[in-house]
């Protein structure tokens, strides 16, 4: 028997709520669909590597050359008195990396619909499942940068491996879920708005600096006192996983706060992110043949 998937606009829900209770069945529908994802994965990353002489080895290189830059530019010439080199250079680098793999992913996103037009306009074909894989590519760029700053900060002696670092799959989660959320919420908006994907770039580089990844938390209590540095942290999506992903991957100084509260406030944003993206997106998913 032939399962033939149609889409009637007379009678199809309408609304964003209306589309939560299919969220339940999105993970499987990620899962009929893996086969695809793990080309599109390959073919991604393949893709930054092509024709280079070093070939995938770039892969692990850039986030050492970053590393070793972060460490002179900001540990050597601009690095505070009262904190040591290395100390800020592993601090300052294991936030760099999660962010810009967050704000790198949501920003391909952006155009992810448009550039896949061929496929959108395919009834059968869900979209829904096309910024997965940017996702998932941008966790294991985020991985070969974390195991770089991993080795360097055991080295130097910044880092100490406890057991933390068990909860870094449950913080991969996180990140997943919440650049996921962000991502069908942006690819949405690109197909209406085409100048969404510049706005998101100089939001992006806000928020950037809007979380702890050059500043540390008590500079921002020293400069807008306890309430101020509280509603800031607490209004920042980026605020808690940051600092998650860098209690588990060692880090121990106490401003960095409590793995688990910031593993809550991180999933909570996370959450709120993907019924906010879901929801959004497949209300508008019938429009998109029309307009890519």
């Amino acid at each position: 028997m032939t399962l033939v998937r149609h889409y009637d606009a007379a009678t199809a829900p309408r609304g964003p709520l209306r589309h939560l209770k299919s969220l339940i069945g999105y993970p499987g529908l990620v899962w009929r669909n893996r086969y695809m994802l793990q080309n599109s994965m390959r073919r991604d990353l393949l893709g930054r590597v092509h024709g280079s002489f070093l070939g995938v080895y770039w892969i692990l290189l850039q986030p050492s050359f970053q590393f070793l830059l972060f460490y002179f530019v900001f540990g050597v010439l601009y690095r505070r008195s009262d904190i040591p080199a290395a100390d800020f250079a592993v601090y300052l680098f294991s936030g760099v990396i999660v962010f810009l793999s967050l704000v790198e992913a949501t920003t391909t996103c952006c155009t992810t619909i448009v550039d896949n037009g061929n496929l959108v306009k395919k009834v059968a074909f869900p979209s829904e499942v096309l910024p997965v894989h940017v996702a998932l590519v941008s966790l294991v760029t985020y991985l070969v940068g974390a195991i770089v700053c991993l080795a360097v900060g055991l080295i130097a002696g910044v880092l100490h491996l406890s057991w933390a670092i068990l909860a870094l799959p449950l913080v991969l989660v996180i990140q997943f879920v919440m650049t996921l959320g962000l991502g069908l919420m942006l690819a949405n908006l690109y197909v209406f708005v085409r100048d969404v994907g510049q706005v998101w770039r100089i939001v992006g580089q806000a928020w950037q600096f809007l979380t702890p990844v050059f500043w540390m938390p008590k500079q921002l209590e020293e400069a807008l006192g306890p309430n101020g540095a509280w509603w800031v942290a607490e209004l920042n999506p980026a605020y808690s996983l940051v600092m998650a992903h860098r209690i588990a991957l060692g880090g121990s100084d106490p401003m960095l706060g409590d793995l688990w509260s910031n593993i809550g406030t991180a999933a909570a944003w996370a959450t709120f992110f993907l019924v906010l993206g879901y929801s959004t997106f497949m209300a508008s998913k019938h429009k998109y043949a029309d307009l890519v």
